[in-house]
């Protein structure tokens, strides 16, 4: 006969080996799960950090840049690693002024709108500095392609079929941008890794006039982050994964790394005055040659998708933005066609005016007074240069036969 002793009221039964086990492994899942749950966030702060970060790299290294030619008229001949220290934290002091100035106005627009009367000038500059460049992209296309390559084309042929591609990835608005971003700027960042051999040479001290060639990097780092603005802004405004400090830092050391790397190179061979200096500086023959203007239409296809954002985003404000757009590709499509060499020699000085003064006014953006923030919605985030809609009238009655509001508030 087995007998069964229940536990008293003053005792607990001891727990069998199966109800361990069994509770055990319910902490393992959860275990497991919370560290699952955890690296998919560390996953996503990552890819949202690497994303930013390519976007802005790719906005700032274009083929003036990665080609020498850029770098050798703002920054010295000696002390590059100095200069390129500065450019750097002044990159990282801009960029994540402009995000987080964008994810309190609510984007680029909501920015404008708090800087006053000087708000619609700056964003008419950006526009047509951003056209101009745009136009100037695409003939940098067809002349890498005659002059670079070696391929003999009457026909602009480089130019039109970046068209397609141009219209086609800004109809994805900020994604398009990234994942265009995330797949070549990884490609010109490897070619500047395995070149950068000239920027080890180039350890010197600051030259005697190191306050005029550190007023050219000041001027060089805010033309490039005026640009980036709406990227930046819109960036900010979006949030995203997160991991906007990180890749606003990830963006300013890439950047230096490569300024560095290049101009090293340039003033470690003395080939400052040739067409290419950076190319000019590697040597080698055909295939060095091939190569090198392979990742500089990779450069250029970055900044010219960079350039067009603000124009996509402004075109999308019109009755037929697809019309708008189209007709946007189509003008510099035919202005690259002119020859844009001394014109955009001409922008860039401006274009690095008109960012000394938007980075002035910017605190006013930040610290002034909420009059005018633009809405926080997707749509607003989605089309944040776009003129915001003027409200409705209190004394009108809505579409479609409704009451209306009372008579009381109608007069």
């Amino acid at each position: 006969m087995k007998i069964v002793v229940f536990p008293g009221p003053g005792r607990r039964a001891e727990p069998g080996p199966f109800a361990v086990l069994r509770a055990r492994g319910v902490f393992a899942v959860l275990r497991a799960r919370g560290a699952l749950g955890w690296a998919r966030g560390a996953l996503g702060w990552a890819r949202g950090a690497f994303g930013l970060a390519a976007a802005l790299v790719g906005s700032v290294i274009g083929a003036g840049f990665l080609s020498g030619a850029e770098l050798v008229r703002f920054f010295p001949a000696q002390g590059i690693l100095p200069h390129a220290a500065v450019a750097a934290g002044l990159f990282f002091l801009c960029f994540w002024m402009l995000y987080r100035v964008g994810g309190a106005c609510g984007g680029f627009a909501g920015v404008l709108a708090r800087l006053g009367r000087a708000g619609p000038l700056l964003r008419a500059a950006l526009l047509a500095s951003s056209f101009v460049l745009c136009a100037g992209m695409l003939a940098g296309l067809h002349s890498l392609a005659r002059e670079g390559a070696g391929v003999g084309l009457s026909f602009p042929l480089p130019s039109l079929l970046a068209l397609p591609l141009l219209y086609g990835l800004s109809g994805r608005g900020m994604r398009g941008l990234y994942a265009a971003d995330a797949l070549l700027v990884p490609l010109i960042l490897l070619f500047v890794a395995a070149n950068a051999g000239g920027a080890l040479r180039s350890v010197q001290p600051a030259p005697a006039g190191a306050a005029s060639s550190l007023a050219g990097v000041c001027l060089y780092v805010c033309m490039n982050a005026f640009l980036a603005a709406p990227v930046v802004c819109d960036a900010g405004a979006a949030r995203g994964a997160g991991g906007g400090a990180a890749g606003c830092a990830l963006a300013a050391l890439l950047l230096g790394f490569c300024i560095a790397a290049v101009a090293g190179a340039v003033a470690g061979t003395g080939a400052a005055d040739a067409d290419l200096p950076f190319l000019a500086a590697l040597g080698g023959g055909r295939a060095v040659r091939l190569l090198f203007c392979a990742v500089c239409a990779c450069a250029i296809l970055t900044s010219l998708f960079s350039a067009y954002y603000p124009l996509h985003r402004a075109a999308e404000s019109a009755r037929r933005p697809r019309l708008a757009r189209a007709g946007i590709c189509a003008a510099a499509f035919l202005l690259s066609a002119a020859g844009l060499s001394g014109l955009v020699r001409f922008v860039y000085p401006l274009v690095g005016g008109a960012g000394v003064v938007f980075f002035a006014l910017l605190p006013r953006a930040l610290f002034g007074r909420k009059r005018a923030r633009a809405p926080a919605t997707p749509a607003a985030r989605e089309n944040s240069l776009a003129p915001a809609k003027p409200a409705a009238r209190a004394d009108r009655i809505p579409a479609g036969g409704g009451a209306g509001p009372p008579r009381a508030a109608i007069f």
